[in-house]
């Protein structure tokens, strides 16, 4: 064991470069436009509104006016006090604060009672300025790829778009957190701007020091109370010693500390405000003990619900554009029980045998809303040969290895999910059908997402007006890229990039209701069966971590809302700890997931498995769609609701 430790050390220090190459950059790529003073406060404005749709505001008259005064004085010694500052206090009890483009600043009820002075929380409110000041905001807005790509029209920004178009973009800015973390550039400016603010307001800038110093300690007493700050905001550390160099070149002072019977007199009416938290506790304690399993349905039940799924399902089946690598067998899609067994670590080798034909199959879910259906596709490949066969294997193993030993080569923290080589692989897609009545043909393609690497891609099909990227369909079934080796799903564009991924070619994958072998279609034409996911895959994560699921996850309870007869009804599902990820040895370990695993690599916030559990809400979040798109399911077996 030592010499393969050692071996490993080696292998690490070889590498090393080579894993920092494979995570990806985290960033927004420079962008030509910029913000007129007009149109940031306008995106200020409407990021506002879409924040306060998912925060509490305290609106005590003494808190509330305490809390923009002093904000307003700190203003007054800005150098951009031209334009209107909003404050506002969010009823949270989390350290934290922060500022969207155009003035707006919130700052959390947990900062203020965190802090033990009035100079604290000047120095907090002051970097909060800064950044204001500075318009960081607004550079975030110009460099990130929403404004051009994500959102479709950047015209809206600059006087050629409608107020609906930068709404949207807003609602994606703050979904996506866009204005929540800047650059440390960024921060050390308006750390370095709010220092000189509150010096010339009379205020001790020492304030901003004593605050990152309680921080630091609470990062390590009390590390959920600044969870949400660290997310937001780079470590106090390097911050208190730069502050405390700028305050040092500062004309000499004989202001006091400060405090203020005011100060005190907030925290005291804040002590004896309600607390949601704890409201809410006992909010979701009563729910945990009202919620129920998902209802089993009867046979004749669920066999009719399964016919129906598979006529909706097949309707839609998308026509699938498989590159084929270095390594065409393993870039076949196929099912996970392709080897007559269900576990999942054996799938590595047993893909490699002649004996087990990978034949095709595809993997599918279906949900109704009253308005309209959901299907997920879900494509498995026993191998994802990222890096080649045998090598991509043993560097993915290497980087396991070595963040197991410290992480010391994996300073992002993300190379769980830049690994070259892994055992099984599911990437999927979902097509959103708007229904037309209850007949299922009459129904007609909306939009489609697909997952590629954690990451979630936005199409629509010909005539839409919702702000996606163009996909190609055939009839009403959209056709679809799956990438060699990796086999990240994305849309079709027949373009050079695709080609250029298909070293040997492509294979096209069409439903025909019968699984045909690859190998024995030399036309590259393959027909493919589906396999309800429900009556697959589902049975064995139920269970929690077994042969086929090598994690679990603890998925609580799911709260939707159901159609009874003409009425919404919320129900409260328990599903409790069900396999998270498939079974997997080679490479690194357990990287495959069930659909009920898929996760926003961009939003981790977002409850595992979401985007399968509960899809109409996922989609209106994500597309900002009105409220008649429904959300309420007729059908929903994975939570019980049969029609």
């Amino acid at each position: 064991m030592a010499s393969l430790l050692d071996r490993t050390r080696n292998l690490l220090h070889t590498f090393g470069l080579l894993v920092l190459a494979t995570i990806p950059a985290i960033g927004f790529a420079q962008s030509p436009f910029s913000l007129s003073e007009k149109d940031e406060i306008e995106l200020g404005r409407l990021a506002a509104g879409e924040t306060e749709k998912s925060i509490l505001l305290i609106n005590d008259p003494a808190v509330v006016k305490y809390i923009d005064d002093l904000g307003q004085s700190l203003v007054q010694k800005s150098t951009r006090k031209g334009i209107a500052y909003t404050f506002k206090v969010v009823d949270s009890p989390e350290i934290n604060a922060f500022a969207l483009p155009g003035g707006f600043i919130y700052v959390n009820r947990g900062l203020i009672e965190a802090s033990e002075t009035q100079d604290e929380l000047a120095g907090v409110l002051a970097h909060e300025i800064g950044h204001v000041v500075a318009r960081h905001g607004a550079d975030q807005a110009v460099r990130t790829g929403l404004v051009q790509t994500g959102m479709g029209v950047f015209g809206g920004l600059l006087g050629r778009g409608t107020s609906s178009s930068l709404g949207k973009i807003a609602a994606e800015m703050v979904t996506t957190g866009v204005f929540m973390k800047f650059s440390r550039q960024a921060e050390r400016e308006a750390d370095r701007l709010g220092a000189r603010m509150v010096y010339d307001a009379s205020l001790q800038p020492q304030g901003m020091v004593s605050f990152f110093d309680k921080l630091a300690g609470l990062q390590k007493s009390e590390p959920n109370a600044v969870l949400k700050f660290f997310s937001s905001h780079p470590s106090p550390v390097e911050r208190s010693s730069n502050v405390s160099s700028l305050i040092a070149s500062y004309p000499a002072s004989s202001k006091p500390v400060g405090d203020t019977p005011v100060f005190r007199d907030v925290k005291q009416r804040l002590a004896a405000l309600p607390r949601p938290e704890v409201e809410a506790a006992k909010a979701a304690a009563a729910i945990a003990a009202a919620a129920r399993p998902p209802a089993e349905p009867e046979t004749d039940v669920r066999s009719r619900n399964m016919v129906r799924d598979r006529d909706v399902a097949a309707r839609f089946a998308p026509v699938f554009h498989q590159a084929l690598g270095s390594a065409p067998r393993f870039d076949y899609i196929t099912n996970f029980d392709f080897d007559g067994d269900w576990r999942g670590d054996n799938n590595w080798n047993n893909a490699e045998n002649r004996n087990y034909p990978l034949k095709a199959y595809v993997y599918y879910a279906v949900f109704e809303t009253r308005t309209h259906f959901f299907i997920h596709y879900a494509a498995f490949h026993p191998r994802d040969y990222k890096g080649g066969e045998k090598r991509g294997a043993l560097l993915s193993e290497v980087m396991r290895i070595g963040v197991g030993l410290g992480g010391q080569y994996d300073p992002t923290g993300r190379s769980n999910e830049a690994v070259m080589a892994h055992e099984n692989d599911l990437e999927g897609a979902l097509v959103v059908a708007e229904k037309n009545g209850e007949d299922y043909t009459k129904a007609q393609l909306t939009l489609v997402e697909t997952l590629a690497h954690n990451n979630y891609l936005k199409y629509t099909p010909p005539g839409s007006s919702l702000p996606g990227d163009p996909i190609i369909v055939v009839g009403v079934r959209p056709r679809l890229f799956v990438e060699s080796k990796g086999h990240g799903i994305e849309a079709w564009r027949d373009d050079a990039d695709q080609h250029k991924m298909a070293e040997n070619g492509f294979l096209v994958y069409v439903f025909t209701a019968a699984a045909e072998d690859p190998d024995e279609k030399p036309d590259r034409a393959v027909g493919y069966e589906l396999l309800p996911t429900y009556g697959s895959l589902w049975p064995h994560a139920r269970s929690g971590k077994n042969e086929t699921c090598g994690e679990e996850h603890d998925y609580g309870v799911v709260s939707v809302q159901f159609a009874q007869c003409n009425e919404d009804v919320l129900r409260h599902i328990r599903l409790g700890v069900m396999g998270s990820a498939l079974n997997g040895v080679v490479g690194a370990a357990n990287m495959s997931r069930p659909p009920w695993g898929w996760f926003d690599g961009q939003d981790r916030a977002r409850p595992l498995g979401e985007w399968f559990l509960q899809p109409a809400e996922t989609i209106r979040r994500r597309w900002t769609l009105p409220e008649s798109f429904s959300t309420t399911y007729t059908y929903h077996p994975f939570l019980g609701q049969f029609r």
